[in-house]
């Protein structure tokens, strides 16, 4: 089974490219202690990003139409923002005034969160047939 799509590393390439730009702004509002530059680049990361898994995950279901409930978009999200947030502290990119602590706890409670969406996604696929939604297959 094909899991790595052409749409998903499209969307992964996206979301690296939207994490650093992301992480260079809210790096800049942190060190002009500017909260207005740091919440309009928190909403338009994740404008941007909803955006661009909307447009990928569609496109990746008319490719090929199977049943993961978002969970592989998910991953590759996590793994694209902690890593560019990492290689961030990392290189030295960084405010001051930002801690490697704060990346690190909003990687575990944000995998926590994807651990329950992995199980989710593994109950969801009982309802599949060689990862197709039965009821899109039977009718």
């Amino acid at each position: 089974m094909k899991t790595i799509s052409p749409n998903l590393l499209k969307f992964a390439g996206t979301a690296l490219l939207l994490t650093i730009i992301f992480r260079f702004f809210l790096s800049h509002g942190i060190d002009k202690d500017s909260m207005s530059i740091v919440i309009l680049s928190a909403f338009l990361y994740g404008l941007a990003m909803f955006f661009s898994g909307w447009y990928f995950g569609k496109k990746d279901r008319e490719y090929l139409p199977f049943y993961d409930v978002g969970f592989r978009f998910h991953l590759a999200t996590y793994l694209s923002h902690n890593l560019i947030s990492e290689l961030w502290f990392v290189f030295g990119f960084n405010s001051e005034s930002e801690k490697i602590s704060i990346i690190h706890i909003t990687a575990l409670i944000w995998g926590i969160i994807l651990f329950f969406h992995f199980l989710f996604f593994l109950w969801t696929r009982k309802d599949a047939i060689n990862d197709l939604d039965k009821d899109d297959l039977f009718e």
